[in-house]
């Protein structure tokens, strides 16, 4: 078909609840799954809000990229010239128009009252983060931006936009200088900001609702803040107060008393896994010693041991329990995994026996004089290697 430049009207610039629209293809960008629209309410990928998500004649949307003057539409399978009805998703639209906000206003009044200035902006899938000019953000300070920023949602200070020529807008105030000259399209947090942008925002401060502080990390000598904000704050104390019910459950005791109990365990479990230990050193200790005695007093002797079953943690402790017998090589075969232990008057370094075996047969591994391990692709390779070992 023809290719039309005229310039994608963008519908949610001036309606950013419109979900539902008509429009007609003017041109195929290279392939029938890209699709340019005279006019589109989906909101591509741009200035760090990803992009809508939706169908067009119930074709799934599956990405959306800004050509500058027109707007791509990715779609999952083709689509032939003509009309189309196309449904935004509602839900990651609420989302991002939630997320989009509520960075604006803790944007601003970070850089009124702390003079932190923006550097970057994400809209992830999990939480949202804003990355400052400053080297350290106190908890005292994070606590009072999110004091202020929850104040102005109660306050329900009213969002507009509008389209300003770039001296007037200027000329008002903007928060930061404006990427290009012409025509602006400003979003006003009425009394707090005025930033030009081409992101989709909800009517007021109070549609964000709740807003919560997810972590601080230093980046590049700077401070990065997570955040989640409206629908994403219910969702995770959802999912935080049932992890608690699951773990006050799974403790058998009340979810007000995790806070004891859990130290508790973790103090047991950290003494019986001492005492494990120190019982499978001696179990290995006696494995040992009774797989060597039946072995010839002279030369080096070299035994198999095939595991049954055994934990990991056992087994090792048998192959570092053969360090103490004399002239002795084990060889542990527990597939695909095998562990060399040797004495150090056995004269073989359990290391570069298990190299030498593995280049033979394949494997990966390696380790010390006394103790080695590795493992090899397949049971035939396996048991070859442990033939090489045993041979010497």
């Amino acid at each position: 078909m023809t290719h039309d430049s005229r310039p994608t009207t963008r519908l949610y610039y001036t309606d950013a609840t419109l979900l539902t629209f008509d429009a007609t293809i003017v041109a195929h960008d290279g392939a029938t799954t890209r699709i340019i629209l005279d006019r589109t309410a989906f909101y591509p990928t741009s200035g760090g809000q990803p992009h809508d998500l939706g169908t067009l004649n119930n074709v799934p949307v599956v990405d959306v990229e800004d050509g500058d003057e027109q707007i791509v539409h990715v779609l999952a399978t083709p689509l032939p010239a003509g009309t189309v009805h196309g449904v935004v998703d509602a839900a990651r639209r609420r989302d991002h128009m939630e997320q989009h906000t509520a960075q604006h206003l803790l944007s601003a009044l970070a850089a009124d009252h702390f003079g932190w200035e923006t550097l970057s902006v994400h809209f992830g899938a999990e939480h949202s983060t804003i990355e400052f000019d400053v080297a350290n953000a106190s908890t005292a300070q994070q606590d009072e931006l999110m004091e202020r920023a929850r104040a102005a949602v109660v306050a329900a200070y009213p969002i507009t936009v509008s389209f300003e020529e770039s001296a007037d807008a200027i000329a008002v105030g903007l928060r930061k200088a404006p990427p290009r000259e012409g025509t602006l399209r400003v979003v006003t947090i009425e009394g707090i900001d005025r930033s030009a942008c081409g992101g989709t925002h909800l009517a007021t401060t109070a549609e964000i609702g709740a807003m919560v502080w997810r972590g601080a990390e230093k980046m590049r000598g700077h401070v990065r803040l997570s955040y989640l904000a409206g629908g994403r704050v219910l969702r995770h104390l959802t999912a935080q107060d049932a992890l608690v019910a699951t773990l006050a459950r799974e403790s058998s005791c009340a979810e007000s008393e995790l806070v004891e109990v859990i130290p508790k365990r973790n103090t047991d479990l950290a003494e019986a896994r001492k005492m494990i230990t120190a019982l499978e050193e001696e179990v290995a200790g006696h494995r040992v010693r009774a797989l060597f005695a039946g072995e010839g007093a002279e030369g080096v002797r070299r035994v198999v041991h095939r595991a049954a079953g055994e934990s990991a943690s056992l087994l090792r402790a048998m192959a570092q329990a053969a360090a103490a017998e004399s002239r002795a090589v084990l060889i542990v075969a527990a597939p695909p995994a095998i562990l060399v232990g040797t004495s150090a008057d056995s004269g073989v370094d359990a290391g570069a026996a298990l190299k030498g075996a593995f280049a033979e047969v394949g494997g990966r591994g390696g380790g010390a004089a006394r103790l080695a391990q590795g493992s090899v692709p397949d049971l035939d390779a396996h048991a070859r290697a442990v033939e090489i070992l045993l041979a010497g």
